[in-house]
């Protein structure tokens, strides 16, 4: 006798209304469900998974794709795996480090079936190779994709960065710096568009040269504002490999960038920042505006603004007034480091980051607010179709300000 069968016995019921108990059915009363699930309890029943996934035709499994997992995607993580458990499905979690044959064995999981379904939050293999897969069953992707065949819910960065950026020039602020993330993403370009055209339509100079790119995590904040200041970097900070591989932020490559070379991608802030200066700016008194030079003409990076972690203060009295930063992560490294150093927040130096996570409320961030949470719901319901047979509504995704302490 199968253990569907006794359990069918023991409880007085027919096999068809035990499986329908086993399969979470709505079509069974609280009472029946109630007593089978006793006999279930009482026989220390566990259903077989495979054989549940043979006659569904489902694993009632995704699977999740990234580089790698780092405090700046937690949150969309959580809210998908939450979301997919609340639909009976449970999340495999790939990471590449940025390794293409490696990430390739998700798309196989999808192709031979060990997944239901796909979630891209950062992808290295070229679009056109992920997109092949899309025959085996549903992907959807955090990151932007170039393929209008792979849905994404990566929300155009221009109208929240516009807001940030806004809200310093009603403030007078017009000398403004930008910590920026992957040098060749879609949401840096939309970013940068949406600084540059700001200052364009108030006949101001957008200043290329305090475009900071790479910049992920807090020490890469911290190491900003070394840089504005013309400070060598902190010594732990050539400790750190591989910063944009871990960073995994999400962000179509550009045209081109699959074929970028390995210094775009491998030098890191810290790493081009941690040079010794020429400048003798080592007896540094924690006072900005006593700061007797900029960058030196000697560094290489200098005429070249739009270099990975390029830029820097130009001389003595020419600080920003501002950083808009990539993350809150980034924003709390400028934070801790410019009071360190004596640099007045937000008497001198206003700052506001982006996504307004937890940490932003912490420590007053003015922050955008990044509906990641909604975007997370949003990549289940593109899913769904293929996942349960029917479509599962989107919400609305809308950025806001939360204006606090740095502004």
């Amino acid at each position: 006798m199968s253990n569907l069968e006794e359990i069918a016995k023991l409880s007085g019921f027919s096999k068809a209304t035990v499986s329908r108990v086993l399969n979470k059915s709505r079509h069974v009363s609280p009472e029946t469900r109630a007593k089978i699930l006793q006999v279930i309890r009482e026989m220390d029943y566990v259903p077989n998974r495979n054989a549940v996934s043979l006659s569904k035709g489902r694993t009632m499994q995704l699977g999740m794709i990234t580089t790698g997992i780092t405090e700046v995607i937690l949150p969309f993580m959580t809210s998908f795996v939450e979301v997919a458990a609340e639909h009976g499905f449970q999340t495999i979690i790939y990471t590449s480090d940025s390794d293409r044959s490696r990430e390739l064995s998700a798309f196989e999981d999808l192709k031979q079936k060990r997944v239901d379904g796909l979630l891209i939050l950062t992808c290295v293999n070229d679009s056109a190779v992920v997109s092949s897969y899309g025959k085996y069953g549903p992907i959807v992707s955090w990151q932007r994709m170039d393929r209008p065949d792979i849905p994404s819910v990566a929300m155009d960065q221009y109208a929240g960065y516009k807001l940030a950026v806004e809200h310093l020039l009603s403030l007078g602020i017009t000398k403004i710096a930008n910590a920026f993330g992957r040098p060749s993403s879609l949401n840096t370009e939309r970013r940068i568009q949406a600084y540059e055209d700001l200052m364009s339509t108030r006949g101001l100079a957008a200043r290329r040269d305090w475009y900071f790119k790479a910049v992920y995590h807090l020490e890469d904040g911290q190491a900003v504002v070394r840089r504005l200041l013309g400070l060598p970097a902190a010594p732990s900070a050539q400790e750190q490999p591989r910063r944009e591989a871990s960073a995994a932020e999400p962000g179509l490559l550009a045209a081109g960038a699959a074929a970028a070379s390995s210094e775009d991608f491998a030098r890191s802030a810290d790493e081009r920042a941690a040079r010794q200066r020429p400048d003798g700016l080592a007896q540094f008194t924690a006072d900005p505006s006593r700061l007797a030079g900029g960058r030196s003409s000697a560094d290489p990076d200098n005429d070249r603004p739009d270099q990975t972690f390029g830029g820097g203060a130009e001389a003595a009295c020419d600080l920003p007034q501002a950083i808009v930063c990539a993350n809150d992560y980034v924003a709390a490294g400028v934070l801790s480091e410019a009071r360190r150093l004596g640099w007045d927040v937000p008497g001198q130096l206003r700052i506001v980051s982006f996504d307004n996570m937890q940490i932003a409320a912490t420590l007053g961030l003015t922050s955008v607010q990044n509906p990641i949470r909604d975007q997370a719901y949003n990549a289940f319901a593109l899913l769904s179709p293929g996942l349960l047979g029917q479509p599962i509504s989107l919400k609305p995704l809308n950025f806001d300000l939360l204006i606090r302490e740095t502004t």
